[in-house]
């Protein structure tokens, strides 16, 4: 082996060298940037996640102001309660739509917090505007029912106040 063969075998050698540096590098990249996106993703997620809870926070909380206010009413005498007969359907449309909503918001909380790395990306990207509107939808509800109840306690007081004064009979 002359000089030219020995310069050539070592340059083979830096050249197998650089090249298995170069791959631990490319693949060191790769999954750097794996990680960077199933961090995005898990944030994204958890911040979904937290808004669908708030969302079924929301619809727990108009149930519960309903079913007091349902309470309420059920224990003024019969003048007052037929006086605000037209309040029913609060209880037998509303209420009962509440719960199912606060049911489909379990339900996706347990879906999206099924969703993994790889399907759970394209479901994210797929999914996310339509959660969203319905969330914002949830709230709107939640106003509407707040005030709903806000108004029939405030009939149910004039109405008990007009029974007092001898007005229902």
């Amino acid at each position: 082996m002359d000089g030219s063969d020995t310069i050539a075998t070592l340059a083979l050698i830096v050249s197998i060298g650089s090249a298995v540096v170069s791959y631990k590098a490319f693949k060191h990249s790769v999954n750097a940037h794996e990680l960077e996106t199933t961090l995005a993703f898990e944030k994204d997620k958890s911040e979904l996640l937290m808004h669908v809870e708030q969302s079924r926070n929301l619809f727990s909380s108009a149930q519960r102001e309903i079913e007091n206010v349902r309470f309420v009413l059920a224990h003024e005498p019969p003048q007052v309660q037929r006086a605000l007969a037209s309040y029913d359907n609060l209880f037998t449309e509303f209420l009962p739509k509440l719960v199912g909503a606060e049911r489909q918001a379990t339900s996706l909380w347990n879906e999206v917090y099924e969703w993994r790395d790889k399907s759970g990306r394209s479901a994210f990207a797929h999914h996310t505007p339509k959660y969203r509107a319905l969330l914002e939808n949830d709230r709107v509800a939640h106003q509407s029912a707040l005030k709903c109840v806000a108004e029939l306690r405030n009939q149910i007081t004039r109405a008990h106040e007009a029974y007092e004064r001898g007005q229902l009979g």
